[in-house]
C-alpha cells in the first residue's frame, strides 16, 4: 500500500489486527471500526500514511459501519476521510441511516474537503438514504471521472455483477482529481470485493 490514504470496507477486522497491519505496511496509522463479531456486515478501516496521520484531530464512528478521520492543517484547512459500509441487509442499512447521515453531514459542514469511500451494497439504481444524502450535500461520485466506473466492483458465483462501491468527494475537489480507483485488497483483508 503506497497510497497516502486507503479506505477499506467490509473488513471484518478486530482491533487486535491493527498492530499487524501497521507492521505489514510500514509507516501507516490504522483506524478501524468494527462490531468485533467478525461476521459479514461490519467493518471499515482507514489506513493513512504517517505524513498525513500526524494531522489527525478527530476520529468518530458509527460502530462497524462508518468511520470519520478529520485532519487539520495550517490556516484552518481541514480534510475529512470517511469509510462507510452500509451493510448487506436493507434492515441494517435502514437502522444505521440516521447516524450515518448525521456524521456525513457534519463532515461536509465542518471540513474544507471531504473524501468518502463507500460500500453502499446497492447499485446506483436503488439509492439508499445515505447515498441520497451524499447527493444532497453536494458530494460527487468521483468514479464517474475514472474509466473504472465501467467495471463492476462486486460479483457472485452466479455471475451477477454490480457496482456497489463508490468514492465521493466534495465538489471543490472534483477538478483536482488526478486518479481514483477501487483496488483489490483481498490478499490483505477478508472481503468479497
Amino acid at each position: 500500500m503506497n497510497n497516502l490514504v486507503s479506505i477499506v470496507t467490509e473488513t471484518k477486522l478486530k482491533d487486535k489486527v491493527r498492530p499487524w497491519i501497521a507492521s505489514k505496511f510500514n509507516g501507516v496509522w490504522v483506524f478501524i471500526s468494527d462490531l468485533n463479531s467478525g461476521h459479514l456486515g461490519s467493518g471499515v478501516a482507514i489506513v493513512m500514511n504517517n505524513s498525513l496521520a500526524r494531522h489527525v484531530c478527530k476520529v468518530s464512528e458509527v460502530p462497524g459501519h462508518l468511520i470519520s478521520v478529520k485532519l487539520l492543517f495550517k490556516n484552518k484547512l481541514s480534510v475529512s476521510f470517511l469509510g462507510l459500509y452500509a451493510g448487506a441487509s436493507a434492515s441494517v442499512r435502514f437502522s444505521q441511516a440516521n447516524d450515518m447521515n448525521a456524521m456525513i453531514a457534519s463532515a461536509v459542514n465542518k471540513s474544507s474537503f471531504v473524501v468518502l469511500g463507500s460500500d453502499f451494497n446497492e447499485d446506483g439504481l436503488h439509492r439508499s438514504a445515505s447515498f441520497r444524502k451524499c447527493d444532497s450535500l453536494g458530494l460527487v461520485n468521483s468514479l464517474v471521472y475514472s474509466l473504472f466506473v465501467k467495471v463492476p466492483t462486486w460479483s457472485n458465483s452466479r455471475g451477477v455483477t454490480k457496482t456497489i462501491d463508490y468514492l465521493f468527494v466534495s465538489s471543490n475537489l472534483v477538478n483536482a482529481i488526478v486518479d481514483c480507483d477501487v483496488l483489490d485488497v483481498s490478499n490483505f483483508f477478508d472481503t468479497d470485493h
